[in-house]
């Protein structure tokens, strides 16, 4: 395996070089991003180890460069203090990872032991990693009007390849499929087309392309736009990745209930990013989850217990994927209508905050029902839900009659039923809590006995009574 260090700092390389030495292994240092780029024209290297902060060139232009003149090779970056902001747009463009220094050499040895599984012999021949890999024949070809989707192998490793041909396609179809080759597991996607790709066809690649993780433009012409998906699908482990869009969409409601109650400027601006977020998260989400469908491995890697349980997690990621588009629309509605919400009457402007601080309380209690598969939380919440939404069908009424303001009365009406809608996703979760509690696999696991009395929960004391009292 051939390693390239990029580092300012001579000790920091020499440091860096002597934690990465290992049978195997070739090591070269640079100390610009220049000099790196010079060695990747001269040379070939499975992984680049470059600090975010490099003199000209950054690291993240470094990481752009690799993508295009060397898709096959993994970069990861390494900076001196953790910056979400700065891993996720990493992680977009193409970084197989991103670590914060100091270095933690147990996280560094498992990217290379990453880099080392996906490191297999050519075609045909017999290597120690398993069986010669398997021929092109017998692949098949789908029809799509004028359109062909072709699935094939490349030529040095076995790599899902699928050839979209968009002559002829119609609005929004390419950008589609563009998203169902991401979450079906594709690693590399040409579009073509017999006349050439028309302007607007290259904008729909760059903009989906730009809003899904670890997928990146390599090449873009005329003839042929490449994509490269370079997300490892054993990488991130499903409840880490479901907590974090709990944690996000709670941030939502927490700058929707301040723009409510509070005086200074709203931060309403910010729910723009953090939804485009959670539809990214979400897409990897479904990713993982169809390829761990055939992989073991993946599954275990991802924390996926059970393949029954594959498609009630896949239910959940929809669900909340869904409920921050309807946050997102209650933030729209009060950014463009927050002065004359505010001026509404007082007992209305409560009520709809009260909805948006349940919807928070449900949300943790519901989300924590599924972690800890208690059957007793779920069905409290449930019965939670059952109680408000009849009473929430007359808010809206109420809202009518005493808002004086048509448009501001539309706009109350509005983050009303999207609060009622979340509510109804919530629903959902529950019932998969519920129904996978009596799951084959979860009663053998529990002696054929379903646990039906309130077990302790983290967040019991929320300053209000628990749904389970």
């Amino acid at each position: 395996m051939r390693l390239l260090i990029v580092d300012d700092d001579r000790r920091a390389r020499r440091a860096l070089a002597e934690m990465l030495r290992g049978q195997g292994r070739t090591i070269v240092t640079v100390a610009s991003a220049k000099e790196a780029l010079d060695r990747l024209d001269a040379e070939s290297f499975d992984v680049v180890f470059t600090e975010l902060r490099t003199p000209g060139v950054d690291g993240m232009e470094l990481l752009r460069n690799v993508r295009r003149r060397r898709p096959e090779t993994r970069v990861v970056l390494l900076a001196g203090s953790p910056n979400l902001p700065a891993a996720v747009e990493a992680m977009r463009v193409g970084a197989t990872d991103y670590i914060a220094t100091p270095i933690d050499e147990e996280k560094v040895q498992q990217v290379l032991e990453r880099v080392g599984r996906d490191l297999v012999p050519p075609t045909g021949h017999r290597g120690p990693t398993g069986p010669p890999l398997p021929p092109t024949e017998g692949l098949g070809v789908h029809d799509l009007g004028q359109g062909r989707l072709e699935p094939v192998i490349h030529d040095a490793r076995v790599q899902k390849v699928l050839r979209i041909d968009a002559s002829g396609a119609p609005s929004n179809l390419l950008g589609r499929l563009l998203v169902g080759s991401y979450i079906t597991g594709q690693d590399q996607i040409l579009v073509t087309a017999r006349d050439g790709l028309t302007t607007a066809q290259r904008k729909e690649i760059h903009r989906v392309v730009d809003r899904i993780l670890g997928m990146t433009v390599v090449g873009d012409s005329a003839s042929v736009v490449e994509v490269q998906n370079f997300v490892d699908p054993s990488k991130y482990e499903l409840p880490r990745l479901i907590n974090r869009v709990v944690h996000l969409l709670r941030t939502e409601l927490e700058i929707c209930h301040t723009a409510l109650t509070e005086k200074e400027a709203p931060q309403l601006p910010v729910i723009e990013t953090i939804e485009e977020e959670i539809d990214r998260i979400y897409l990897l989400m479904v990713r993982q989850l169809l390829l761990s469908s055939d992989s073991p491995r993946i599954a275990r890697s991802i924390d996926v217990e059970s393949h029954h349980f594959q498609i009630g997690d896949r239910l959940v990621a929809k669900v909340l994927e869904v409920t921050g588009d309807l946050i997102h629309g209650i933030g729209t509605e009060l950014q463009g209508n927050l002065p004359g919400l505010r001026r509404m009457p007082r007992p209305v402007v409560r009520e709809i905050v009260s909805r948006i601080r349940r919807l928070q309380l449900l949300l943790t209690r519901t989300m924590d029902a599924f972690s800890r598969l208690s059957v007793v939380d779920a069905n409290a919440t449930l019965n939670v839900i059952g109680e408000a939404l009849p009473k929430d069908a007359g808010l809206g009424q109420m809202i009518a009659r005493r808002a004086t303001d048509r448009k501001v009365a539309v706009a109350a009406q509005r983050i009303v039923c999207n609060l009622v809608m979340a509510l109804e996703m919530l629903i959902i979760v529950n019932e998969v809590t519920i129904n996978r509690s009596v799951e084959p696999e979860t009663v053998a696991r529990t002696g054929a006995r379903v646990p039906v009395f309130v077990r302790p929960s983290p967040h019991a004391s929320t300053g209000s009574r628990s749904a389970t009292e």
